[in-house]
């Protein structure tokens, strides 16, 4: 269940046992992703419709009044990672936030992106002031929350901006705190809320405070 590339970046992880861990999702919690992803389309004749979060049926052709084809939709993303991940902006306030945790937790960026995009992802976050450990990964993330925890005695607390993958760590890693942080104003209204998180925030300053606790077990 969980790819190998993925598995092979965290068998190189190297965690302490019995230290709190911090798994951070990239997109939408450290790094701003939809309004990038809506300028890049713009350059290219197309529009993101956020009516509904399936950016397959998001993207709309400005001249021709058609809605992308899953292929096409995909194919956008690869390209849009390929080319603009050096360029993410930050979140605001997420580096601070993640400093002052890293001084009690061990912190990880678990990200869903074209593994060959992992690269300019590391070197996009040191930037930013977050120069963690990046495992990319594709599916669901659950499978490999569940395969962190097992290497930790401590709290693990997961945090993502994702539905899907909030309910993906429920499933398979039920002992790990959710947290569902939507750091983007762009895409917090079309963004889908889960009934498995413990605690959704719409910003760092709402977020931090919980995650100490939960850090803090």
């Amino acid at each position: 269940m969980i790819p190998e590339i993925t598995r092979e970046q965290l068998d190189r992880l190297s965690l302490e046992r019995g230290r709190p861990l911090l798994v951070l999702d990239a997109d939408e919690v450290l790094v701003y992703f939809l309004r990038h992803f809506r300028v890049f389309l713009d350059a290219r004749g197309w529009e993101l419709d956020l009516t509904t979060y399936r950016l397959d049926a998001a993207l709309k052709h400005r001249g021709e009044g058609r809605t992308a084809t899953r292929e096409e939709g995909l194919a956008f993303i690869d390209r849009f990672f390929a080319e603009e991940t050096p360029q993410q902006e930050a979140i605001p306030g997420a580096a601070e936030a993640v400093a002052r945790m890293a001084e009690r937790a061990q912190v990880v960026v678990l990200t869903n992106l074209p593994h060959h995009a992992r690269a300019a992802r590391v070197g996009n976050l040191a930037r930013h002031g977050l120069a963690y450990p990046v495992v990319s990964n594709s599916g669901g993330k659950g499978p490999v929350l569940a395969a962190l925890a097992e290497r930790t005695v401590a709290p693990v607390v997961f945090v993502d901006d994702s539905k899907a993958q909030i309910d993906s760590a429920a499933k398979h890693a039920a002992s790990v705190r959710r947290l569902q942080l939507i750091g983007c104003d762009y895409a917090a209204p079309a963004l889908p809320r889960s009934e498995q998180a413990e605690r959704t925030a719409l910003n760092w300053d709402e977020a931090a405070p919980w995650i100490r606790a939960a850090l803090d077990g």
